[in-house]
């Protein structure tokens, strides 16, 4: 019985964070973030365009979860 309660809670912590999952607007270096627990705004050096894009964020970086690719941030506006 308790296996089936870790086992469903371990599943709803999964599907929460997947549909909470934060999305990326950047252009030129500069970039938007929708749902990110570390910061709104963030300029890297990676000036790749993206568009929603699902991004994984942490306090110095982001990573692009299609392509795998860490971009480093040098400066951002935390989200409170």
């Amino acid at each position: 019985m308790s296996k089936f309660l870790i086992i469903l809670v371990l599943s709803y912590l999964s599907f929460f964070s997947n549909v909470m999952s934060a999305t990326a607007n950047c252009s030129g270096g500069e970039c938007q973030f929708n749902n990110s627990i570390h910061y709104k705004k963030a300029k890297t050096y990676c000036v790749e365009i993206l568009t929603f894009e699902e991004v994984e964020t942490n306090f110095s970086y982001f990573t692009i979860l299609s392509t795998g690719k860490r971009c480093n941030v040098f400066e951002s506006d935390i989200n409170n």
